[in-house]
This record gives structure tokens, C-alpha cells and sequence, in this order.
């Protein structure tokens, strides 16, 4: 099994011993822009080059002096499943075609070959072939947890099995040219995956972003495909727009879920047609850009709604990144309030101090609406106004959790009144009592409870969720 990814996404093999046929079928593929094809007349020439195969697409003639073509066709299918075999027959061999294609063949073409017929199986089998490759190449890396190069996601930091996960489909998806969702709640990276995925791909043209949000009909037609001089009162010269300024690259379009029904319309031609107009000029331009498009909105809702463009959904879709709050990733929140502590003290310029235990279970605890980004605004703005304690204070507030205010002595007078077995509870014993109470107090509403017992909703189910568990 070949799942090599410099692979070259249109590469085809194909064997006749026609040479007319070889001739034309092989002009008609590039004709069309097919530019990585290579042509054999003897099919054990590919049996010799199993398992390594370095081809998306096979045509393969069925009747060959030297060697039958179904017997090529059964090697190539147990060990190179990712190659598509696109078997080639005469017109009173039908019968012989179709056992090809029960034996695993793409799809058959009958002699003499038609050429539209030939250029949409041809395209179909390439991208069946990507969509193959893609699978088994992420079924291999999910095993081993290895990523080719992990320095395209080190701006990401995580400690996440299912980030990791993530890292892993990215890196499997990135050299394809199809458009890429990232979906997730504001601040949980979407940015910063978008520019993941353009390093791994290693595409030659540049990064460029664009927030859609706020953005009329008008101002991002203008900022997406340019406009030509003349073509509205203000355009004194021609001005190229992001769309070409990302040429060979990643143009990434963050909030496309905001974006007007008339901008959507326009972006679905350029997605659907890879072609634009800039503004003024009557003469298309294509786009060689690859489109990757960010939204925190529940684009279903939206379709439902009648905000979104179920057209344009499908087309952005093509591949789905859903990047989960930093809520459902706790360990990673000790992992990160460090690097940020570090970057803080750094770009502040005040010395480090060590994280106490009881901040890290107060960072722990808290719901973070902003995610990753609100934890680090909560870290620098900490610092900045006077360290830890100003943090834990603003925790606190956040939580509404009261911090203790009472004296040692008051505190010594209130335990006088509470009565303890013989021999004294341990602390979990304790916690679970208190637990315990505060749910009987409040009629179980763990919100009440949770104010009660001075913590947050979270850390009481958390606490909950340990017990349950023993």
C-alpha cells in the first residue's frame, strides 16, 4: 500500500498496447491541463513497480498480448487501494468490464473512447483517489500519534488528545485544494489552526486574512477581488484584491458567517467557479487561492433561519474543523495560564512568581465564555495591576465567589459550634458532606448549592462527577 503524499494530486498511469490509442487518450488528458501523466505499453511494467505505485488514477486496457489486464487490476487493488482503476474495453465486452469493477475497477470506458467521457471519469477517480489517500493516511497517523512536522502546529499549545486528533486531520488535508470550515466559539484559535493548516500545506504563495464581519457588499467585493481604475469615483488606479494577493497561497476569511446575502453569492462563484470580477472590469480572473473560511456561529441555525446559503455551506465544507472550548480541555488551562504567565512577564517586564496550587484550581474552574483568549487577557491584566492576588480576586468576582474575610479568631469562635466524630472525618470525607449539605439546603439546585459552598458550577460537578465515579 502506497500512501505517499508528495503524490501529485492528478497524476495518472496509462497502459495500452494501442499505440493510436495510447497517443490519444494521452493528448486528450493534456489538453485538458493533465500535466503529470506517463503511459506504458505492457502491464507488467506497473506489476513491477508494486507496491509503489506513484499514481492517483490507472487506465488500464483489459486485452493485452503479454499479460491480461484483470490480472494488473487485482495486484493494484489489494495493494495499492488508493490508485483508482479505470479499466478500458470493447463493445462487446460489457460483461467482462463489470466482473472488473466487482473486483474493485473505478468505473470502465468502451471502445472508442469518448473524450468528455473520458476527461469526468478521470476527474471523478482523482478526487476518489485524494478522498482514499486522505483516509489511510489519517487511520495510519491516529495509530502512531506521529505528525510529519509538528512546528507547523507549535503556536497551538496543547497537551489534548482529541487537539492532537485535530493536528493530525490537518496534516492529512492540508495539501488538498478543496476548502476547509473551522468551526468553534470565539477565541478558541480558529486563526491560528487556518495558519497551521497553510504551513503544512506548503504552498508557495502567502497567508492573507480578512475579517468578513461588518463588512457591506460593496467593501468586501472591493477588498476581495480589487478594482480597476475608473470604476467607481475614487478608484484613480487599479488596485489588485486579496484574492490575487494570495495567489498560490491561503486566503483565510474569518466571521463568513456574518457576511451579507449578496456577499455570499459572490463568494459561492468564486468557490464553485474559481473565477472573479474585480470591480469595473468585465473580464474574469482566475483564483488560484486556497479558500479556508472560520465562523463561531451555528451555521445549520443559520440555514434554517434563512441567514446562511445552504449552497455555500456545502461548497466551504468540504472539510470540517470543529476546534472544542477550552472548558472541555482542563488540562490544557494549567498548560497555557504558564506560557501566558511567561510571555506576561516577559512583555511586562516584571519577574516570575510561582503559581500556587489553589490559583491553578481556581483557573481550572472557571467556564472561560472568551476561551483561550480571555484566559490570556485574564493573566496579563493580572499581572500588569499587581500579580496573583489581583488575579485570584478577579476570579472570584467573575465566579461570584466570596473570598474568606473573616479574622483567625472569629474563624476559631465559629468552629467552636460544630461537633465532629471520633475519630475526625478526612478531607474528602469532609468535601462530601459539605457537598452533601449544601445540596439538601438548596432542594438540589446545584446552582444554589455551588454558591453556597463558595465554588463554581463546574467545580461542583466536577465534584460530583469524582464521587459518582468512586
Amino acid at each position: 500500500m502506497n500512501t505517499n503524499n508528495n503524490i501529485p494530486d492528478q497524476s495518472i498511469y496509462i497502459v495500452d498496447d494501442e499505440e493510436n490509442l495510447l497517443d490519444s487518450l494521452f493528448i486528450t488528458l493534456r489538453t485538458e491541463g493533465f500535466s503529470h501523466i506517463k503511459a506504458f505499453s505492457n502491464g507488467q511494467e506497473i506489476l513491477d513497480m508494486l507496491p509503489n505505485l506513484d499514481c492517483r488514477v490507472l487506465l488500464l486496457d483489459l486485452f493485452m498480448p503479454q499479460i491480461h489486464g484483470e490480472k494488473v487490476l487485482e495486484q493494484v487493488c489489494i495493494q495499492c487501494p488508493e490508485v483508482q482503476v479505470i479499466v478500458i474495453t470493447g463493445i462487446n465486452e460489457t460483461e467482462t468490464a463489470v466482473s472488473c469493477m466487482k473486483k474493485g475497477a473505478f468505473d470502465y470506458l468502451v471502445k472508442p473512447v469518448d473524450p468528455q467521457r473520458l476527461l469526468t471519469t478521470v476527474r471523478r477517480a482523482l478526487r476518489h483517489s485524494s478522498l482514499v489517500n486522505q483516509n489511510l493516511l489519517l487511520k495510519s497517523k491516529l495509530l502512531t500519534g506521529d505528525l510529519d512536522n509538528p512546528d507547523h502546529f507549535a503556536e497551538i499549545i496543547t497537551a489534548d488528545a482529541r487537539m492532537k486528533s485535530l493536528f493530525s486531520y490537518m496534516e492529512v488535508i492540508a495539501p488538498t485544494a478543496d476548502p476547509v470550515l473551522i468551526t468553534g466559539e470565539t477565541g478558541t484559535g480558529k486563526d491560528l489552526a487556518a495558519r497551521s493548516i497553510h504551513k503544512a500545506s506548503k504552498r508557495g504563495g502567502p497567508f492573507i486574512s480578512l475579517n468578513s464581519a461588518g463588512l457591506d457588499d460593496n467593501v468586501f467585493a472591493d477588498t476581495l477581488f480589487g478594482h480597476v481604475k475608473g470604476a467607481f469615483t475614487d478608484a484613480r488606479e487599479t488596485r489588485n484584491g486579496l484574492v490575487e494577493q494570495a495567489e498560490q497561497g491561503t486566503l483565510f476569511l474569518d466571521e463568513i458567517g456574518d457576511l451579507s446575502h449578496s456577499s455570499q453569492v459572490k463568494l459561492l462563484s468564486l468557490i464553485q467557479d474559481k473565477t472573479y470580477y474585480p470591480l469595473g472590469s468585465d473580464k474574469p480572473k482566475k483564483s488560484k487561492a486556497r479558500i479556508v473560511a472560520a465562523t463561531n456561529r451555528d451555521l445549520g441555525k443559520s440555514i434554517q433561519e434563512g441567514q446562511f446559503r445552504r449552497d455555500l455551506f456545502y461548497r466551504i465544507n468540504a472539510y470540517h474543523i470543529h476546534l472544542p472550548p477550552l472548558r472541555q480541555r482542563l488540562d490544557d488551562i494549567a498548560l497555557l495560564a504558564e506560557y501566558f504567565h511567561q510571555c506576561a512577564c516577559s512583555d511586562l517586564n516584571i519577574n516570575r512568581e510561582k503559581m500556587s496550587s489553589s490559583l491553578i484550581e481556581l483557573l481550572r474552574t472557571y467556564d472561560y465564555p472568551g476561551n483561550v483568549r480571555e484566559l490570556r487577557s485574564l493573566i496579563y491584566k493580572g499581572l500588569a495591576k499587581g500579580g496573583f492576588k489581583i488575579l485570584e480576586k478577579e476570579l472570584c468576582r467573575l465566579q461570584g465567589i466570596e473570598l474568606p474575610n473573616k479574622s483567625a479568631k472569629e474563624s476559631s469562635n465559629h468552629f467552636k459550634n460544630w461537633e465532629f466524630s471520633d475519630p475526625l472525618p478526612t478531607l474528602e470525607q469532609a468535601s462530601e458532606m459539605l457537598v452533601s449539605l449544601a445540596l439538601n439546603k438548596s432542594n438540589g439546585n446545584q446552582s444554589k448549592a455551588a454558591k453556597i459552598l463558595g465554588i463554581s458550577r463546574q467545580a461542583l460537578n466536577q465534584r460530583l462527577k469524582k464521587h459518582d465515579s468512586t
